[in-house]
């Protein structure tokens, strides 16, 4: 349960750098709901979400199924480049200089975070090398699938694939940011 829950906590910070097309962040930003489900040979956990991001900030909220709040995660940019992170989950509050440091720190985890911004528009981050196949990519050792692109331009499901941990984004809404 212990594993789980750090993985939990990893898709937190995981999902805390998604956006939408082109090739670059949105200038006027994004809103994005859905839910998201992470299941190990083991374990699963779902959890509803809500995500607003600016060019200078990404809000991100994690709740249960029922609505409670289960942490809020914002990452601070300038010029494009993440400058810090915080995550308040209960009654505590973690600061670190990226998404990827405050995982790591909390959970003992490695994980692509910052790719997250490229990885649910279907894309590759393009700082960083990676292998596409017919639908989908692997990069810095995720498999990533992008499907459901009901409106021709962005992605409704995301499936990151990685040893025996599978985690699904369903996203329900796409909107433009409102600040």
């Amino acid at each position: 349960m212990r594993f789980l829950n750090i993985v939990f906590l990893g898709l937190l910070l995981l999902l805390a750098a998604c956006a939408q097309k082109p090739l670059q962040p949105p200038s006027q930003g994004f809103a994005a709901q859905g839910r998201v489900n992470i299941r190990s040979q083991t374990e699963a956990n779902t959890a509803m979400f809500d995500w607003l991001a600016t060019p200078e900030r990404d809000v991100l909220s994690l709740s249960s199924p029922l609505g409670n709040t289960l942490a809020e995660l914002s990452i601070l940019y300038q010029q494009g480049e993440i400058v810090s992170a915080t995550l308040k989950h209960g009654q505590t509050t973690e600061i670190a200089p990226d998404p990827e440091s405050l995982l790591q720190n909390l959970a003992g985890l490695t994980l692509p975070v910052s790719g997250m911004r490229w990885w649910l528009r279907g894309l590759p981050d393009p700082r960083m090398p990676f292998t596409r196949t017919d639908d989908s990519f692997s990069q810095s050792g995720w498999l990533v699938t992008a499907t459901d692109f009901r409106d021709g331009t962005l992605p409704y499901k995301i499936e990151l694939t990685r040893d025996d941990l599978r985690i699904r984004v369903m996203i329900s809404e796409w909107s433009a940011a409102v600040p």
